[in-house]
C-alpha cells in the first residue's frame, strides 16, 4: 500500500522510539501554571519528524489533562499575513467553545478580539504591534475601528481575567513555521509575543531554527537569534533519528511489500551488499523510507514476476536518490549488460576502458551526484560488467551467468534490461508465469498449442532460450522426467514447421537451438529413461527425418563420429550401441520419406541427406539422380543446396548462397539451369512456397552472371532476387 508522506498522529505508530520523550514533555506542560504564556520551541530540519513529535505530545496531554483546550493552528490555511492573526483567535475561540461550553464569556471575548483585527484589515509587518495598529488606524480606519483599537489592551485584559476566572488551560501548537513566507514568520512570532500572551497558555512551536532566525534577522537588524531567545523559554533540538530505528522501519515496510517471496527468488547476499555499500547511505529519515518504498511498490506491483526483486530494489535507489544517473542508464544498455570476459586480453582491456568512459559520463564530478561512492557501488553490483571499472572488490557482487540471469530476469541481461525502465515487458518477452506453466504444468495439448502460438507471435527463439536456461540451471526446480519427455516430444514434432531467419553476424544458428534444449533435458533423466524418450521420438511419425538428423548428428559428434575430431566426449549422452540403434531407425524413416515423396513436400525436407550419406553413401548416391525427375523436385533440390547469409559492404545485406557443386551431385548444373529457367515462367512455379521461388531465382541469377560482374563466389543479395522475382511475376500476369 502506498504511504502518504504524512506525520504520524498517535504514539502507537511511533517507529523511532520518541514516545517516551513526548510523554515527558506532555507531563511538564500539563503541570505548568503561570500568569503569562509559556513557549516551547522544537527545532529540527525538514523531514526530522517535528510534526509527528508534536502530535504525540498533544495526544499525551489529552490523556493526562482531559480539561486542557488543544488548539492545532495551521498558518498555511491563511492566504496572507492579514488573515493569520484573525484566524488564529477565531480558531482559539472555537476550540474553547467546543471543549468548555460553560466558558462562554471567555470564548466570546476572544472572538470579539479577532474582529478588531479583521475590521482593521491590519497585521503589523514589524515593530511593536500596538504602535503599528495605532499608526495605520489613524490614517485609514473609520471611527468604529478607532474606538475598538483604543480598547485593544482593555479587550486583552478582559480575556486574561476571564481565562483566570474560568481556570482555562490552553495548549497551542503551530507547526511548519519555517515553510511560511518571511512576512508570515514574523507575524507568527509577534502574535505569540504580544497579542496572545495569555495566562496558563503553552505554545509549542515547531520549525527549522536556521530558517526562522534568518527571517527574523531581516527585521531585527541582523540579530534574529537574540529576538528568538526572548520568545522561546524552552528550546529543544530534535536529535537526528537513530539510523538503526529508521532502517528497521525501512525493512518492515519492504517486508510488507515483498511478502513471502520464495527463497530461490531472493538473492540474500546481493541484497546485503546493495544495502551495505549503497542503499543505506541514502536512507537517513522516515521521509526517505516513504519516498523510496512508494516508488518501489508501484514498480514491483507492475512487474513483480518479471524482474528480480533485489535488482529492482537497487535500481529504485538510483531512481529516487540519483535521478541524474538513473535517467542516463537506458542510453548505456550495450555497455552495462552482459559480461566483460573475453578470450582476448587486448579486447578485454579495451572493453574495460569503454566501461570506465561510460561511468565518467554517467556520474560526472559536477555536483549532480548525491553520493558518488554509493551510486558507483550500486552500479558495480547490479551490472557485473561494470565491476572492475567501478573498483569494486572481487569478493563483492556476482559473476555474470547468462542462463541464471536470464531465468531470474536480472537487469544485466540485455533481453530483460528495458522492462526495468519501461515497466512493461519487451515485445518478444514471454511472461514468467507462462513459461513456468509450459515447463511444469501444461498437458500435452496445452504445451503443443502454447509452442505454436508463441511461434506465430514471433517468440519461438525467446521460448527456446527460456527452456534451455531452465534445463541448464543448477539451482532451479528439477524438471521431472515425464515433463522433460513431454517437452522434447512437443519441440521435435513442431520443429520442421519453424521458419526462422537467423541471419546476422552475432546470431546463433537456429538449428543449434534444438540440441541446446534437448541435451540438458536428456541429461536430467536417468540412463534408461533418456534412451526410451529419444527412441520414441525417432519412431514418432509426426517427427520429420530432417529433425531427427539434427539430433542424431549431435549424438554422433559427441562420440567423435562424422567429424574431424574423432574422439568421444566424456559427457556423451548415449553409448555407441545406442547411437547405432538410432541410426537404423533414422535411415528407415529417411528412406520412407524419399520413396514416398514426403521429403519433397516438406519445408527443408531434404536436410537429412548429408547425414544419411555419411551412414549409407551408396544409397544416397543412387537416390540423388531420382530426386530430380521433375521440375518441382529439382527446385526442392536447389533449395536444399541453398543457404541464407549476411554480407557487410557499404551496408549490411541479406544474401542467398547457392552451392552449385552440391547441385552437381544430383544433376548437371547447366541442365538444371535450363530446366529451372523454363519452369520459372509457369504458373506452377508461382504456386511453390515463396522460399523455394527465391532459391530458384538465386540459382538462375548466379548462373547467368557475366565475367564483367564482380563474382561473390555463389552469393547474391536478396534485394536482387526479389526484384527479378517480382518482374517475372508481373510478366506472367500480363501474359
Amino acid at each position: 500500500m502506498i504511504s502518504p508522506d504524512l506525520p504520524i498522529t498517535k504514539s502507537t505508530e511511533d517507529t523511532l522510539n520518541r514516545g517516551s520523550f513526548a510523554k515527558s514533555l506532555a507531563k511538564t506542560i500539563s503541570q505548568y501554571s503561570f500568569s503569562s504564556s509559556f513557549t516551547i520551541g522544537l527545532y529540527g530540519e525538514w523531514g526530522s519528524g517535528k510534526t509527528s513529535l508534536v502530535n504525540m505530545v498533544l495526544e499525551s496531554v489529552e490523556d493526562i489533562d482531559k480539561n486542557a483546550v488543544i488548539v492545532r493552528f495551521n498558518p498555511w490555511l491563511c492566504s496572507d499575513p492579514k488573515q493569520l492573526i484573525t484566524q488564529f483567535f477565531k480558531q482559539m475561540a472555537t476550540a474553547i467553545k467546543l471543549k468548555k461550553p460553560s466558558a462562554e464569556k471567555a470564548w466570546k471575548l476572544i472572538d470579539q478580539y479577532a474582529d478588531i483585527f479583521d475590521a482593521a484589515s491590519l497585521i503589523p509587518g514589524a515593530g511593536p504591534i500596538v504602535a503599528a495598529v495605532g499608526k495605520v488606524l489613524a490614517k485609514r480606519a473609520n471611527k468604529r475601528v478607532e474606538q475598538r483599537s483604543k480598547n485593544l489592551q482593555e479587550s486583552k485584559d478582559q480575556i486574561i481575567n476571564k481565562m483566570i476566572e474560568e481556570n482555562l488551560k490552553i495548549i497551542v501548537s503551530i507547526d511548519d513555521i519555517d515553510r511560511l513566507s518571511e512576512e508570515e514568520i514574523i507575524s507568527v512570532f509577534q502574535l505569540v509575543k504580544a497579542l496572545a500572551d495569555f495566562p496558563n497558555t503553552v505554545y509549542i512551536l515547531a520549525f527549522d531554527y536556521d530558517v526562522v532566525v534568518h527571517a527574523l534577522s531581516k527585521v531585527q537588524h541582523g540579530d534574529g537569534k537574540e529576538y528568538l531567545e526572548k520568545i522561546i523559554q524552552v528550546p529543544f533540538e530534535i536529535p537526528a533519528p537513530n539510523l538503526a530505528n529508521i532502517h528497521d522501519a525501512f525493512f518492515s515496510k519492504l517486508n510488507s511489500i515483498l511478502g513471502d517471496i520464495p527463497e530461490e527468488r531472493w538473492a540474500k547476499t546481493i541484497w546485503a551488499e546493495l544495502f551495505q555499500f549503497g542503499l543505506q547511505k541514502y536512507i537517513k529519515s522516515i521521509r526517505d523510507v516513504i519516498r523510496y518504498t512508494n516508488v518501489f511498490l508501484l514498480k514491483y506491483e507492475l512487474l513483480k514476476d518479471e524482474t528480480d526483486p533485489v535488482d529492482l530494489l537497487g535500481l529504485t535507489s538510483l531512481q529516487v536518490f540519483e535521478p541524474s544517473v538513473y535517467s542516463k542508464l537506458p542510453s548505456y544498455k550495450d555497455t552495462l549488460c552482459g559480461s566483460n570476459y573475453d578470450y582476448s586480453y587486448e579486447r578485454q582491456k579495451a572493453d574495460e576502458e569503454k566501461v570506465k568512459q561510460a561511468i565518467s559520463l554517467l556520474m560526472p564530478n559536477d555536483g549532480t551526484i548525491a553520493n558518488w561512492e554509493a551510486a558507483n557501488n550500486i552500479l558495480g553490483i547490479l551490472f557485473p560488467r561494470m565491476k572492475t571499472a567501478t573498483g569494486l572488490s572481487y569478493s563483492i557482487g556476482r559473476n555474470y551467468s547468462k542462463r541464471d540471469f536470464f531465468i531470474n530476469n536480472n537487469i544485466a541481461v540485455p533481453e530483460c534490461f528495458d522492462r526495468y525502465f519501461a515497466l512493461a515487458l519487451e515485445n518478444d518477452a514471454i511472461p514468467t508465469t507462462a513459461i513456468k506453466r509450459l515447463i511444469y504444468e501444461s498437458n500435452e495439448n496445452e504445451l503443443n498449442e502454447g509452442i505454436i502460438q508463441l511461434y506465430e507471435e514471433g517468440k519461438i527463439i525467446r521460448l527456446l532460450e527460456e527452456k534451455e536456461a531452465y534445463a541448464n540451471r543448477e539451482h532451479s526446480v528439477v524438471i521431472p522426467t515425464e515433463r522433460a519427455s513431454l517437452i522434447i516430444t512437443a519441440l521435435t514434432r513442431n520443429w520442421s514447421s519453424f521458419e526462422v531467419d537467423d541471419r546476422g553476424f552475432f546470431s546463433i544458428p537456429f538449428v543449434w537451438r534444438l540440441r541446446f534444449c534437448v541435451d540438458p533435458l536428456l541429461k536430467a533423466m536417468d540412463l534408461i529413461s533418456r534412451f526410451s524418450c529419444i527412441r520414441s521420438v525417432f519412431e514418432d511419425k509426426n517427427v520429420q527425418p530432417s529433425t531427427l538428423a539434427l539430433l542424431l548428428q549431435d549424438f554422433e559428434t559427441q562420440l567423435g563420429r562424422f567429424t574431424e575430431h574423432a574422439s568421444s566426449r566424456d559427457d556423451a549422452i548415449f553409448s555407441l550401441e545406442e547411437v547405432l540403434e538410432l541410426e537404423a531407425i533414422f535411415k528407415s524413416r529417411a528412406v520412407d520419406a524419399i520413396d514416398s515423396g514426403a521429403a519433397l513436400r516438406q519445408h527443408q525436407g531434404l536436410n537429412f541427406l548429408w547425414l544419411l550419406g555419411q551412414i549409407d553413401a551408396d544409397f544416397v548416391a543412387n537416390k540423388k539422380k531420382l530426386l530430380v525427375s521433375d521440375d518441382v523436385s529439382l527446385v526442392k533440390v536447389v533449395s536444399y543446396c541453398t543457404s541464407r547469409g549476411t554480407m557487410a559492404a557499404k551496408m549490411v545485406e541479406k544474401t542467398r548462397n547457392v552451392n552449385r557443386e552440391t547441385i552437381g551431385e544430383f544433376i548437371d548444373v547447366n541442365e538444371a539451369y535450363r530446366r529451372i529457367k523454363g519452369f520459372s515462367v509457369t504458373s506452377q512455379f508461382f504456386s511453390l512456397p515463396k522460399d523455394d521461388q527465391m532459391n530458384a531465382i538465386a540459382f538462375i541469377l548466379i548462373t547467368e552472371r557475366t565475367p564483367s560482374v564482380p563474382i561473390m563466389e555463389n552469393c547474391i543479395a536478396e534485394d536482387a532476387i526479389v526484384k527479378a522475382l517480382n518482374q517475372l511475376e508481373k510478366e506472367s500476369v500480363n501474359e
